[in-house]
């Protein structure tokens, strides 16, 4: 995507004469408008734009925006990029897993994910957590099982796009289906939960005296001679069967849950759809067991950009599925960063943090976007100063009041190039 220079707009605007052109004059030149400036811009002597010393040119082409940063970037802050692509991957027969847990990504205090496979008939063993679990689907099919506090179970068939979310406590257990298995990404609702410590049913078998057993399941102690002794995490296991005989075997006296443990994100409506592409929300307004996570999911056409906005009530963890892009983030300071996404990245914005992503490919950039809180929310930079008093707006930023007027009052998510 081209980027206009603000040196670039300064020089056309002065050009054209108006009566603004003194305040242009006074206006901070192109880059950082603080001192000193920044930006490969100001350099004079472009040797020292140079990186002599050892570097890996690929690693480093992948993050243009480190090596270059735009030259209204200004100040630093935590980094607010990692990538699953990075993580190393624990394996065993019947899938994969790799994680990003505030361990390995410092900002992310309030989410923590995961990216797991499992092949057809692999997997998860049945298992809890002590914080809230929700996953999107990535690829293949999945079946997915839960208990409810009520004692209500529950089980459907999952396919790419689609949600689950099980609440704190609940157990629960995943597997992947015909003809090629599953992948997906899990959010826990807390920075520092890692998947490799999570409670499964074999350790707490393994580590319970088999009389106590006998006594609890109603069966005799010689019944359990052959569990395992260490917890299972991922194991192959076989294809099961159609979904209709799992329920009528998993039927309880006490019924079904309220409200269903999955959704799908990529069949709800599409909020401010348009030409430069659209959101679709999941939370617990539609979603409506989902009580500690919500999420959007954003679709960017190629040129388009997610408008400069930022959430109120949540930090943003975001996830990047399809595309290319790149997220600026401003901050106090003042402080402003960039830095490059792409399949498989992991983004981070703390609450109230101004943040824009631009499409920097030829393909739909594809992210999500989930928040610790039962409600999607945001506010659109855009839509405050169309509906702030025209004159302020006008005279703060050296604007003309019919430019100010021009501004979109409909909170566009994503705006064409």
């Amino acid at each position: 995507m081209k980027r206009v220079s603000r040196r670039g707009v300064l020089a056309a605007t002065a050009a054209s004469g108006a009566a603004i052109g003194a305040k242009i004059a006074n206006a901070a030149s192109f880059g950082n408008p603080d001192q000193p400036p920044q930006g490969a811009v100001n350099a004079t002597n472009k040797q020292g734009l140079t990186i002599p010393g050892p570097h890996d040119e690929g690693l480093a082409s992948t993050m243009p925006t480190f090596l270059d940063p735009p030259p209204t970037d200004v100040g630093s802050m935590p980094e607010f990029w990692a990538s699953f692509n990075l993580a190393q991957r624990r394996i065993q027969d019947g899938g994969w897993g790799r994680q990003v847990t505030q361990a390995d990504f410092a900002i992310s205090s309030e989410i923590s994910g995961v990216d797991m496979r499992l092949s057809a008939g692999g997997i998860r063993e049945l298992h809890w957590h002590q914080q809230a679990e929700w996953a999107i689907m990535t690829y293949g099919n999945c079946r997915v099982t839960v208990l409810d506090a009520q004692g209500r179970p529950y089980v459907a068939d999952v396919t790419e796009g689609d949600l689950w979310y099980f609440p704190a406590g609940m157990p629960h257990s995943l597997q992947g289906l015909g003809p090629d298995g599953a992948q997906f990404v899990l959010a826990f609702d807390n920075g520092v939960s890692s998947e490799f410590n999570t409670l499964p049913a074999t350790d707490w078998m393994a580590h319970t005296p088999p009389e106590v057993l006998a006594k609890n399941f109603g069966v005799p102690a010689e019944a359990f001679k052959n569990i395992p002794l260490q917890n299972r995490w991922i194991f192959q296991g076989k294809v099961p069967p159609p979904l209709d005989e799992v329920r009528t075997a998993m039927a309880s006296k006490a019924g079904v849950p309220e409200y269903p443990f999955t959704f799908s994100l990529s069949n709800a409506p599409k909020v401010s759809d348009g030409n430069g592409g659209f959101v679709q929300i999941a939370d617990s307004t539609n979603f409506k067991v989902a009580k500690s996570v919500a999420a959007g999911l954003v679709t960017i056409r190629p040129g388009a950009l997610r408008t400069m906005h930022w959430h109120p009530n949540a930090d943003e963890w975001q996830y990047y599925l399809k595309g290319t892009g790149r997220m600026t983030v401003f901050n106090a300071g003042p402080a402003a960063n960039t830095a490059n996404f792409h399949p498989g990245d992991i983004g981070y914005v703390k609450k109230g943090l101004g943040h824009y992503i631009e499409n920097t490919g030829s393909d739909d950039l594809v992210m999500l976007a989930v928040f610790r809180a039962p409600r999607y929310e945001e506010v659109s930079f855009s839509n405050w100063l169309a509906h702030s008093p025209p004159e302020m707006v006008a005279a703060t930023f050296n604007l003309d009041p019919e430019v100010v007027a021009r501004f979109p009052k409909n909170s566009p998510d994503v705006v064409p190039e």
